[in-house]
């Protein structure tokens, strides 16, 4: 279920490292031969103010679960209108495209993917991992995007040509971003993915598979009362929503993926990275490494928009 909201997402992902590839194929033009922790967010130790979560969660919990139509439109205003979220899960390669996005990985892996902070992603962190090498962080801090170093390098050479990365000193580059973030400017747009954005491709999907009439039955899930719904069919699906309080969903499950919802405004912000290395740098260090002029560099700042035309 990763396809519908990661289709629309992976050229916004992958523009920072095919601009970071543009700018080290200008160093050839002139005749060339050419972390920083993932920042898990803590949970929220507060307790819940009087009048909200603790009156909400006083509510009786109905004997019945209400039909999903009676309860989805009230569940997806709800989690859109959240300040913040975590969400977690176990998502197969090919179903997040992430057998493209990582050269070499086998389609039939499984990632775990984690998107924790605001639900816009203005301010919000998301790792994904699929073994060793297949592996980014990326962090959004006031619209400004991080790269953890490590995992860009990788990425930076994946999209780079044969040519050209050949060229290139690879371990000279991973010592070169080593317990760096790479900065980018979001020129005050939100991150590569965003948990709202999420959310309204999962809503109009689910739309069109008129659910409506899905029953659901009343269970506890770790303590807390929830509805589950269960719908079969040729991809069984289990969508777990709270019967406490806001209808927010909880988990959703199907045959190659899995997700968790928890920390419903209450999901830390990241903070600015400590150590932060810019495009610009690591074009410079290259160029000194490779013995290559770097006049050029003064204009990859133009390169944003040629590269954009590009995608």
């Amino acid at each position: 279920m990763m396809n519908a909201n990661t289709a629309g997402h992976r050229t916004a992902l992958l523009k920072p490292v095919g601009l970071a590839a543009v700018a080290l194929l200008a160093l050839t033009a002139c005749d060339n031969p050419f972390d920083a922790s993932g920042g898990d967010s803590a949970p929220s130790t507060e307790e819940p103010a009087e009048g909200t979560e603790a009156e909400a969660g006083a509510e009786e919990v109905p004997e019945e679960a209400p039909t999903f139509g009676e309860i989805q439109e009230e569940m997806w205003e709800a989690m859109l209108a959240a300040d913040s979220v975590t969400i977690e899960g176990e998502v197969q390669a090919a179903e997040a495209d992430l057998d493209e996005l990582f050269e070499g990985i086998d389609e039939d892996a499984v990632g775990d993917i984690r998107i924790s902070g605001s639900l816009d992603g203005s301010d919000a962190e998301m790792s994904y991992s699929a073994g060793e090498g297949n592996a980014f962080t990326q962090r959004t801090v006031e619209g400004t995007e991080y790269f953890r170093g490590e995992d860009f390098g990788t990425l930076l050479l994946a999209e780079l040509d044969d040519e050209v990365a050949e060229a290139v000193d690879e371990d000279f580059l991973n010592r070169v971003m080593e317990d760096q973030w790479v900065e980018f400017s979001a020129e005050g747009e939100a991150g590569a993915y965003s948990a709202e954005d999420i959310f309204a491709e999962w809503q109009s999907e689910l739309a069109e598979e008129d659910l409506d009439g899905l029953t659901g039955e009343v269970a506890e899930r770790e303590g807390q009362e929830v509805f589950v719904y269960t719908a079969e069919g040729d991809d069984s699906r289990e969508y777990v929503v709270s019967a406490e309080g806001e209808p927010y969903l909880l988990a959703w499950e199907d045959e190659e993926s899995s997700y968790s919802f928890s920390q419903w405004d209450a999901a830390e912000q990241p903070e600015t990275p400590e150590n932060i290395i810019t495009l610009d740098e690591i074009f410079e260090a290259v160029a000194e490494e490779q013995g290559w002029p770097t006049d050029d560099l003064e204009d990859l700042d133009n390169l944003d928009e040629d590269a954009s035309g590009e995608q």
